[in-house]
């Protein structure tokens, strides 16, 4: 289990996002790509990034003048992202018409040849995102957009045409845990910050409903995309709290407990 660290500020901001559709690629796909069931960390900063209006760059790693990337606005040391799921996990496969670009032409509406390729989508998702920044301002910031359902950019949750709807839900100040006992966790928890020997408490009762999945995910990625860290993430699909182990358990007044990817 990695040392544990304070998050960088001592409120959290709970908003909720949902979707028609959600695709958040997973890294190891590549003809039928296929979905994490949950947005991943990065995902997240650019969802922030859309609500708060930072720039994209306007080619590969080429910003304008004065705009710091979401990757460096947004570094572990400076927020802190939990994601519950909301709606159950559900999955379906739809194919999507795609431009074969193979063959040169002078422009996209001259291109003659199309490919169908399927895209296993989310259907209906629904999450409560859980944010913490260092930047006060920022904070407060994002605050108020969320609170006036604002956003500078249309927020998606991973492909552009599956536009999401935000709904701001409270802030909450946060704790961390002092118990040492597996404690009910209402996020996916990164296993990085859990207890190396015994993480997770599994309730395999055939009546109990829960549905674990695990995916290895991109955590933190640089400004020119290349992913500095991985880690295996725990799920419950159906959105039930997981039992969790661990020193880096923090819990919001009148919420329940969380940890941060």
């Amino acid at each position: 289990m990695e040392n544990s660290t304070l998050l960088p500020s001592n409120q959290v901001l709970i908003f909720d996002v949902e979707s028609e559709y959600g695709h958040f690629r997973k890294f190891n796909t590549t003809t039928s790509p296929l979905t994490y069931s949950i947005p991943t960390r990065p995902a997240i900063a650019g969802l922030i990034g859309a609500i708060l209006g930072i720039e994209r760059e306007v080619s590969a790693e080429n910003f304008r003048e004065g705009v710091t990337p979401v990757a460096e606005l947004f570094t572990k040391e400076k927020a802190s992202f939990a994601v519950q799921i909301i709606n159950p996990t559900k999955k379906v496969n739809i194919g999507f018409n795609l431009l074969d670009t193979e063959k040169t032409a002078s422009s996209f509406f001259n291109v003659k040849q199309r490919t169908q390729i399927e895209f296993e989508l989310l259907k209906n998702p629904k999450f409560r995102i859980y944010v913490s920044l260092r930047d006060s301002i920022l904070f407060s910031t994002l605050v108020e957009k969320v609170q006036l359902n604002q956003s500078h950019f249309t927020p998606y949750l991973g492909l552009s045409q599956f536009t999401a709807s935000t709904k701001f839900i409270r802030i909450v100040n946060v704790s961390k845990s002092q118990s040492a006992e597996f404690q009910e966790v209402l996020t996916a928890v990164n296993l990085n910050n859990a207890d190396a020997d015994n993480p997770i408490e599994f309730d395999y009762t055939v009546n109990s409903g829960f549905k674990y999945t695990s995916d290895t995910m991109p955590i933190e990625v640089q400004a020119n995309r290349i992913v500095t860290e991985y880690s295996e993430v725990i799920i419950e699909t159906s959105g039930k709290p997981i039992k969790v182990k661990s020193d880096n358990i923090f819990y919001l007044e009148d919420i329940g407990n969380v940890i941060f990817l």
